[in-house]
């Protein structure tokens, strides 16, 4: 009969032994299930994550820019600024997240004057030209162009609109009627 006993003890013991090697498998499939669920919420909340901006220039008559490619041409009068990243002061989108982002340029010449004056403008990221717009005031007084282009920002990366760096033939600075709102827009299409 003690055999019996020491053999019920032994079964019970590698039983127990059996059950904790699967407990313990258990609780790391956990943790990894965890981390992962984890990395599964933060990935979503990226994506889910709201970046847009409209800016114009103030309404109330003609804006005048000089011309300086190397300025950003800043839109002060913002309607609509998700995420926080365009900075209306310095004209400059920096992208709050990584990801694939849309820009728009809508630009109308003042109609105070008929010149013969030429002008390109650029939507850059960094010292990389995205879209450029040319604006033919001799056409029409009120001269109107648009352009748009979906590309790859980083996170930090900063997007602005410039004069291009050619010989234009201009010679006067730039007016744009604000009555009909020359703008800058940029939305988040999908963050990495």
């Amino acid at each position: 009969m003690a055999n019996n006993g020491n053999d019920w003890k032994r079964s019970a013991d590698e039983s127990n032994s059996e059950l904790q090697k699967v407990i313990e498998a258990l609780k790391a499939k956990v943790t990894s299930l965890e981390g992962e669920m984890s990395q599964v919420k933060s990935t979503v909340a990226k994506r889910q994550q709201q970046v847009a901006f409209t800016a114009h220039f103030n309404k109330g008559g003609p804006t005048t820019h000089s011309g300086n490619y190397n300025i950003p041409i800043a839109f002060s009068q913002v309607e609509l600024n998700l995420g926080k990243g365009y900075d209306s002061k310095s004209g400059v989108f920096t992208a709050p997240v990584a990801g694939l982002y849309l820009f728009h340029l809508y630009v109308k010449g003042d109609g105070t004057k008929t010149t013969i004056d030429q002008f390109q403008l650029a939507i850059v990221n960094g010292k990389s030209e995205l879209a450029k717009v040319t604006l033919h005031s001799e056409l029409y007084k009120y001269a109107r162009t648009s352009t748009s282009v979906a590309t790859h920002v980083e996170a930090g990366q900063k997007v602005c609109v410039k004069f291009h760096d050619w010989p234009v033939r201009h010679s006067d600075s730039l007016s744009y009627d604000n009555w009909h709102d020359t703008s800058f827009t940029g939305v988040l299409i999908c963050a990495d």
